[in-house]
């Protein structure tokens, strides 16, 4: 089941640096670097529960809300577009890892999971998640079952994202034993896992720039309090932003603009009481705090446009989306929810 673990709120923020992983742009068909506008569709995955990482799961296209499953377990985490076909990724009714084709449920397990990511490349549907607490990814739908860290292996495994290059297949998560903010931040490359830190430790993305692999995620620094950090290479770089109200802070996805890292994180500002959860952007050495989106979940870019979804409080939890920074309506009857991934084609 997906977990969502709250911070112990301590005296740092950091908002990790890293080379984009734009996701989604290149020399994808799908994804042009210059698209016309007037072609464009916004997909969102997300839920419109009031508690986080709870079904149902639901989705927005261009704003208009659709129910992929009232009685899902968990929310729609994930989307991708290939060609026509929409795909979407969670868990059903009966925990079960499952991906939704143009709204038909495909389920790709009978035990208990959940799809995280989803990437399309080389023709095919590539998604991560987990199958009775362990590491898995699918493409087209065939399960590969990834190793687990040899002193770790009762823990409860999560990985959080996928993604292809040429025949490489990288997938980033983390591992917990004690509930927190993760015990171990894990990369495995072709099937082959590197442990990230020796510390505890959360990863939640990846890419390749240039050959080389960015990791980006949290790490912790003093008595269960998390810094958000990167990992290039393997090597971590430590990039902060302190401050005296903001606190610690996780790393959530990254993007490249201008040819350089921009990274969105949530974070707490405020006593360990009386606080609350905030969105940052960073780049270029600095963090700036998210206008109307309080916990960004996921992000995309597609030519020059970086698209940002989350919720917009810390009591209120409405589903946000951001374009370039400004609020993008979407309709959601009850009000509440929460949007965790998105795409644009």
């Amino acid at each position: 089941m997906k977990r969502n673990h709250l911070w112990i709120m301590a005296a740092l923020l950091c908002c990790a640096a890293l080379v984009s992983c734009d996701r989604n742009e290149g020399d994808d068909p799908d994804n042009p670097v210059n698209p016309t506008p007037a072609q464009t569709h916004v997909y969102v995955a997300g839920s419109t529960s009031s508690y986080y990482n709870a079904g149902p799961a639901v989705c927005w296209v261009d704003g208009v809300m659709q129910t992929l499953d009232p009685d899902a377990y968990e929310p729609a985490y994930a989307v991708c577009v290939m060609g026509n076909d929409v795909y979407y990724g969670g868990s059903d009714a009966d925990h079960h890892p499952v991906i939704w084709k143009n709204g038909t449920a495909q389920v790709l397990s009978s035990e208990i999971g959940s799809v995280t990511d989803l990437k399309t490349a080389n023709n095919k549907l590539y998604a991560c998640g987990y199958v009775d607490d362990k590491p898995v990814y699918w493409v087209d739908g065939q399960m590969v079952s990834l190793p687990l860290e040899p002193n770790n292996q009762w823990a409860q495994y999560e990985p959080h994202a996928i993604y292809i290059s040429g025949n490489d297949i990288y997938v980033v998560g983390t591992f917990y034993n004690h509930m927190n903010d993760g015990d171990g931040a894990c990369l495995w490359k072709n099937g082959v896992l590197q442990m990230l830190s020796d510390k505890a430790a959360d990863a939640r993305d990846v890419c390749l720039i240039g050959g080389a692999v960015y990791v980006v995620g949290s790490e912790e620094f003093n008595n269960g309090y998390h810094k958000s950090v990167m990992w290039v290479n393997g090597v971590i770089q430590d990039v902060q932003v302190t401050t005296p109200t903001i606190f610690q802070s996780k790393a959530i996805a990254v993007v490249e603009r201008n040819g350089k890292p921009y990274v969105i994180a949530e974070g707490w500002v405020g006593d360990a009481w009386t606080g609350t959860y905030k969105g940052f952007e960073w780049q270029d050495g600095m963090a700036t705090a998210l206008s109307g989106c309080a916990r960004p979940k996921g992000m995309f870019k597609y030519g020059n446009d970086i698209y940002i979804v989350g919720v917009d409080g810390q009591y209120t939890h409405t589903p946000v989306l951001l374009k370039n920074l400004s609020k993008v309506k979407l309709n959601t009857p009850s009000g509440d929810g929460c949007a965790y991934g998105v795409y644009v084609k």
